[in-house]
């Protein structure tokens, strides 16, 4: 492989990406949260396409229309309603079930191209249960996912940040299991 400069945009854009989707778990400020992953879906879609990797640039478009809609969705629930799931929820899970398999069908170009599908697929579904613990498991196998994507396309940091959000993930998820174990609390002494 030749390292040109479309290769190295596509390498800054990856950075910036991947650096923005892990500044999410420090804001506290949903409205932050939200323009940062639509800016790291948006950088990342553009590396993607740089390398050719379509089935990416489709996953990564998709997202960007079900995050901001479910934002707009959430925004106007009731105070206390945001963690039960409605018939709308259900509607919006069909959607992007149905755009994320239409967009990889139309992209796709072998199992491995896929493998952005089937980490989105498992995201979206994962966000949509509204659990902590799915959520995290989620993680675990989402960048495990887009870990092995980044080697098939030769995504020298993508490998790398993946690989660091892997970790993180790892933390997350052993962290959501020490938090609930009760034999963890500090004893209180008087």
């Amino acid at each position: 492989m030749e390292i040109d400069l479309p290769y190295i945009i596509s390498q800054i854009f990856i950075t910036c990406a991947l650096v923005l989707q892990g500044s999410t778990y420090f804001f506290n400020n949903r409205h932050r949260q939200l323009v940062a992953i639509i800016l790291s879906n948006l950088l990342s879609a553009l590396c993607f396409f740089m390398l050719g990797g379509y089935v990416a640039v489709a996953m990564n478009a998709i997202a960007i229309a079900r995050d901001v809609t479910s934002n707009i969705i959430y925004s106007h629930r009731p105070p206390g309603a945001g963690d039960k799931i409605t018939r709308t929820d259900c509607w919006l899970l069909a959607l992007w079930v149905t755009l994320l398999t239409v967009g990889s069908a139309f992209t796709a170009h072998g199992v491995l191209s896929m493998l952005p599908y089937f980490s989105t697929m498992i995201f979206t579904i994962a966000i949509w249960q509204k659990s902590v613990l799915v959520y995290r498991f989620a993680g675990l196998l989402t960048n495990s996912l887009l870990i092995v994507y980044n080697i098939f396309m030769h995504n020298f940091m993508g490998i790398i940040l993946q690989s660091g959000l892997l970790v993180f993930a790892v933390i997350g998820f052993v962290t959501y299991f020490v938090e609930k174990n009760p034999t963890h609390h500090r004893a209180e002494y008087h």
